[in-house]
């Protein structure tokens, strides 16, 4: 999107490719897979809708205002439109230029502001600060206070932003960058090399969920090579407009496992994953194409890594259970990939995967739009979980961290009985002692 052939009213620092917005032919096929549309059945809401609203400010019909800039936030940036479009229009990509733009036109207050940029430039940019951020909420978990707050109801009493904060809060542990050692050998015969883009969320949310992730890599034969350097995806700040400072992670990320000599680059992020492999985008200009082209030919989620490379059946345990699957969006429709956690979950003995309908529609997380839409985040989540309880199956299974937390949080608001797990908490589980 770096050819603007017109900016209109948009500011010149990241606006959406003209081109890329006119390839909206208007059909309406994006319609019937949009969630915020099937909502609110607003045509503004809808991709062919907010795609009108950016081709009207590209062409100067409209100034970049208030209602353009809450309309790009309220779109889940969920991508099932671009799998949907015929014509390959990338409605949620757009909308992110959209809110890049909203910084430009309409800049939060003094404290907002300083809240944000604290956020993005400096706790996500940096490891130890997102570790030590976490070190209260371990506290209140570990002295009992959480079970109180739960247990007497009192989080009831709470307004509907901090009562979704508090619930939303799985069980801490120690984050798993500080424990993971840079290499773990390959077991058994030795397959290859690979890297392990360890996220900031796996690594302080879902600490287990990594541990098995490089467990399973090095039963299935391969070493694993951990940089305790890693900075985040930058996948937050594209979310919330903020591109230079993803540019700035992008680049330190790429020089980093560009210099590794892997076979591959593994995340078990769908996020992460997804931001990865948009960095030929995002730093289109500020590196080589050769440098861009040899880290995104590496980049693959744990799935797409496994199910590629054939997973060893050997020695797994049998685990009898019935699971039902959500597809994380930025797996499915950022990443194109539906079979590989499929086959990754039938390859499990004893494991019975029962479909459930709309597997591919949004859990309502979508990033900070659970915190911000709080009513229209657990509409999509209750639509979601209806079709997971009409299963009937064991455990729910995802493969996002912000999936997971959503799917946990309204399993235990609904009182469902389904555990949440990760692909590979389930394939751990098959994993010889």
């Amino acid at each position: 999107m770096s050819e603007n052939l017109s900016t209109g009213h948009f500011h010149p620092e990241d606006a959406p490719g003209y081109e890329s917005i006119l390839q909206c032919m208007r059909c309406g096929f994006c319609l019937a897979v949009c969630p915020t549309y099937a909502l609110t059945n607003r045509e503004r809401s809808s991709p062919r809708g907010r795609a009108a609203l950016a081709r009207a400010v590209a062409d100067g019909k409209l100034e970049f205002t208030k209602a353009v800039g809450e309309e790009a936030f309220f779109c889940l940036d969920c991508k099932a439109c671009s799998t949907a479009c015929p014509s390959g229009v990338r409605v949620g990509t757009i909308m992110e230029f959209c809110r890049s733009q909203e910084q430009h036109f309409h800049p939060p207050s003094l404290p907002a502001g300083l809240l944000r940029d604290f956020i993005l430039k400096r706790m996500l940019p940096s490891p130890a600060l997102m570790e030590n951020s976490l070190l209260p909420a371990r506290l209140y978990q570990r002295i009992g206070l959480q079970w109180v707050v739960r247990n007497l109801g009192v989080n009831r009493l709470f307004p509907g932003l901090l009562a979704k904060m508090e619930g939303i809060l799985p069980t801490l542990g120690t984050p798993l960058r500080l424990e993971i050692p840079e290499v773990i050998p390959a077991q058994g015969a030795k397959r290859g090399r690979v890297a392990f883009f360890l996220g900031c969320a796996m690594s302080l949310v879902f600490p287990e969920v990594s541990r098995q992730t490089a467990r399973i890599l090095a039963q299935q034969g391969f070493d694993v090579v951990t940089p305790k350097e890693v900075k985040c995806c930058g996948a937050p700040h594209l979310a919330e407009g903020d591109r230079e400072t993803a540019r700035q992670l992008a680049r330190i990320n790429l020089d980093l496992f560009n210099g590794l000599d892997v076979d591959a680059i593994v995340t078990d992020c769908a996020g992460c994953g997804c931001a990865l492999k948009e960095y030929e985008e995002i730093l289109e200009g500020r590196a080589t194409h050769a440098e861009l082209t040899r880290f995104r030919s590496k980049v693959r989620d744990i799935s797409e890594f496994l199910a590629g490379a054939g997973i060893r059946a050997e020695g797994l345990r049998p685990v009898p259970m019935s699971v039902t699957y959500h597809e994380p969006c930025h797996l499915v429709h950022g990443q194109g990939l539906a079979k590989p956690p499929r086959e990754v979950i039938r390859s499990i003995p004893g494991v019975e995967l029962r479909e459930m309908k709309e597997s591919n529609w949004c859990c309502g997380m979508a990033g900070s739009f659970a915190l911000k839409e709080l009513e229209t985040s657990r509409r999509l989540l209750e639509r979601k979980l209806g079709n997971v309880r009409a299963t009937e199956a064991d455990a729910l299974v995802t493969a996002n961290p912000g999936c997971h937390l959503q799917l946990a949080w309204g399993v235990r608001e609904l009182g469902l009985k389904q555990p949440v797990l990760h692909v590979v908490e389930l394939m751990g589980r098959a994993l010889p002692s």
